[in-house]
């Protein structure tokens, strides 16, 4: 079963004696990514579904029947590796990396943020896939760069905080590993 997270505008408190567009800059001023030291690399490590895989890998895909849409290429656990265009195994410094920025960035502060509204496109060609010690894929998060959307393969995984940059920087992330194809139009496309 899928999840799609999406996200709609909502406030976390009440913004009493400001104007509207004082209401809008602090909102958006709170929604911004800051960095804390919420979770230590031990406790990330500890998170669903951190703790039971062997491996863990971005990769890149699209259809080879259509250009225009994108469906994650795995059935009952099977990676179909005709349609990822690109894949690299994350290495344990990868991966405290990439925790770091799922469960240690998050809002500047609740009491007056927001949840940043999507695009509806969701026509995903990115994905964290998990592994076990057989190469079976026992969880996912498919990511769709253009409208900021994902899917989990399970209620129980958790990406922290969609605080406003979050994708930008799991985007950077995705480039830095070496992903080049991360967006429907290709212009992240090295």
């Amino acid at each position: 079963m899928l999840f799609l997270s999406h996200s709609v505008i909502a406030q976390f408190g009440p913004l009493k004696n400001l104007s509207i567009e004082e209401e809008s800059k602090l909102m958006e001023y709170n929604s911004k990514c800051v960095h804390r030291d919420k979770y230590s690399p031990t406790q990330r490590k500890l998170l669903y579904p951190f703790n039971q895989t062997a491996l863990i890998s971005l990769i890149s895909f699209q259809d080879t029947i259509s250009e225009f849409s994108s469906h994650l290429p795995v059935k009952k656990g099977i990676l179909d590796s005709g349609m990822v265009k690109e894949e690299i195994k994350l290495s344990k410094t990868d991966i405290d990396k990439l925790t770091d920025l799922l469960f240690n960035y998050g809002y500047r502060s609740k009491k007056y943020g927001v949840i940043i509204d999507r695009m509806a496109c969701y026509d995903p060609h990115n994905a964290i896939l998990f592994f076990n010690n057989e190469r079976k894929v026992i969880a996912y998060i498919e990511i769709c760069f253009d409208c900021l959307g994902m899917k989990f393969s399970s209620k129980k995984i958790n990406t922290g905080e969609n605080c406003t940059e979050k994708f930008s920087m799991l985007k950077d992330f995705f480039t830095s590993k070496g992903i080049k194809f991360v967006s429907i139009d290709h212009t992240d496309e090295l």
